[in-house]
């Protein structure tokens, strides 16, 4: 009789098929959340023990974490005042020795309270990498309500849209390598956002979003996620310096 216990080659299989394989094991139909501080969504968790798989050989790394980061939506959510630790320390998803992961994602979604400096210093330079020298060609933001809202004293700065960590989230948006964009804002939003959505829902009256003594929009009524028109705000808020596209990558 034949042993069963045997050792089974897995790269003596045609790579279609060791593909269709790591594909069935590492793709999933929920996002993959990487820091779950806010949302109400869990980090994924039965992910784990299967990238142990990650660990079998190089050749087995490169084969699965091309799917794995290709395959799969990834959120990253920054909705506290402060970045997660784990994120930025040495080995997270943010740090210099995250770099490899992070230029292999194709699609994220990042959930932003605020639009400031760790946004300028940390978030849009590590994004710009990944859509420059990478592989991010899908990129969704929403944009909750400031973490200040709470606040009776505190108030819209006017000139926000002129300051560096804004203009930073505008330049990224406008990457001409990014194949597609959507820039969502909740009901309760920032006013400059205002002017970039009300067209998209041109059904909506005009008495169904007031603004607060905080200069926050409040949207009654309609939808909880509302379109903001990432075009015209660039045209009516950018600098003028734009990212040129020259020539063609493949990777």
């Amino acid at each position: 009789m034949a042993s069963t216990t045997g050792i089974f080659r897995f790269f003596d299989l045609p790579p279609e098929l060791r593909g269709a394989i790591l594909t069935e094991l590492l793709t999933s139909d929920s996002s993959i959340v990487l820091h779950s501080a806010t949302l109400s969504r869990p980090p994924i968790s039965d992910l784990p023990g299967i990238l142990n798989i990650f660990l079998v050989s190089i050749q087995m790394y490169h084969e699965a974490s091309a799917i794995f980061y290709a395959q799969n939506r990834f959120i990253l959510n920054a909705q506290s005042h402060r970045l997660p630790v784990h994120l930025t320390s040495r080995g997270g998803f943010l740090s210099e020795e995250g770099q490899d992961a992070r230029r292999r994602v194709r699609s994220l979604t990042l959930h932003l309270t605020r639009v400031g400096g760790e946004f300028e210093r940390v978030l849009g330079p590590a994004l710009s990498d990944m859509v420059l020298n990478g592989s991010l060609r899908d990129l969704g933001l929403r944009l909750m309500p400031p973490s200040w809202r709470s606040h009776a004293n505190r108030t819209l700065d006017p000139e926000m849209v002129q300051r560096p960590p804004f203009q930073a989230l505008l330049r990224l948006l406008a990457d001409p390598y990014l194949e597609t964009v959507e820039l969502l804002a909740w009901r309760v939003h920032l006013t400059v956002f205002c002017p970039f959505h009300q067209k998209q829902y041109p059904s909506m009256k005009t008495d169904i979003e007031s603004i607060d003594d905080q200069g926050l929009a409040i949207l009654r009524n309609g939808p909880d996620w509302v379109e903001v028109d990432w075009r015209a705000m660039i045209e009516a808020y950018g600098s003028g310096q734009q990212i040129v596209r020259i020539g063609e990558r493949s990777y």
